[in-house]
């Protein structure tokens, strides 16, 4: 083969070669630069979803279980404002923005009188009523409170909420209430200031204390 033939051919073959480069060289750019726009179109997916979680409600809420002590209420209320409790605007206040997982109601039943009325008023605002007879002992002492049935209820509850609000000043909680925290569960007391033991006070994430925003007019 000829010299001049030699040359020609590789000339085709090195055109040829240097054609495909720069036919794959722009494949690659083009492939790049759509790599790059999809990026940044998830990128801004990401960036709108993210705002959408925190404005909206598919944000986890925070799980509260709330649970009255409504004969301590009762005095407490009665002493310092003479009158009585609105359990909705107390539900509401405990409430707030969060989710109410469930709501309980502790009634002592007196020897006179019914407190069924009284529960069934409790029970259209959404509480779970619960209602104890006065015990009467042989010395002729009278005994009735909801200590351990409430504190029984809030342990049944611990594992399906972030937070036990007990709405009660009775100093007696204050061992319950340690227990709870050490569970890593937030306590909040709700209850009047002049009727709450110190203890109670100091050992719960939050105190709220009561006023008139919870009095029936």
């Amino acid at each position: 083969m000829e010299t001049k033939e030699l040359k020609e051919i590789m000339g085709n073959n090195l055109e040829q070669i240097l054609n495909l480069l720069i036919k794959n060289t722009e494949d690659i750019k083009n492939l790049l630069q759509k790599n790059i726009e999809d990026n940044n179109k998830i990128f801004e997916e990401v960036r709108l979803l993210r705002i959408l979680l925190a404005t909206s409600n598919l944000a986890k809420k925070e799980n509260v279980a709330i649970f009255v002590d409504s004969q301590n209420l009762y005095y407490a209320a009665k002493m310092s404002y003479g009158a009585k409790v609105n359990y909705e605007k107390l539900m509401r206040l405990i409430t707030g923005e969060r989710n109410l997982v469930k709501a309980f109601a502790y009634i002592v039943q007196p020897p006179e009188g019914d407190v069924k009325p009284f529960a069934t008023s409790l029970e259209h605002i959404g509480y779970i009523v619960k209602i104890k007879d006065v015990r009467t002992r042989a010395d002729g002492s009278a005994k009735a409170n909801w200590d351990m049935g409430i504190a029984l209820d809030i342990l049944g509850i611990l594992d399906y909420v972030d937070t036990i609000a007990l709405a009660s000043g009775d100093g007696d909680f204050v061992p319950l209430v340690e227990f709870v925290k050490n569970k890593h569960k937030r306590v909040e007391i709700y209850s009047f200031p002049e009727n709450t033991a110190y203890d109670l006070k100091e050992k719960a994430d939050r105190f709220e204390p009561l006023d008139e925003r919870v009095i029936l007019v």
